[in-house]
């Protein structure tokens, strides 16, 4: 499960976030961005992303969460 607390610090309090990292590691900054605002509405369920949106939550937003980056 995603915490919702922090995806959404990660979305409302620090814009554009998603999208540079997701460039800068040569993901699709669109597709990061609208799985981290799908999460939120779907309560944060991983089993209804796509492998693609999985892919982009495991390597750009999982990582701006935990603090990885």
């Amino acid at each position: 499960m995603v915490n919702l607390q922090a995806l959404n610090i990660l979305i409302n309090d620090t814009p554009g976030a998603i999208e540079a990292y997701a460039t800068e590691i040569g993901m699709d900054p669109t597709v990061a961005r609208g799985l981290a605002i799908l999460l939120i509405a779907n309560d944060g369920n991983l089993a209804s992303l796509s492998v693609n949106q999985r892919e982009h939550y495991e390597k750009v937003v999982l990582p701006l969460l935990m603090g990885d980056v």
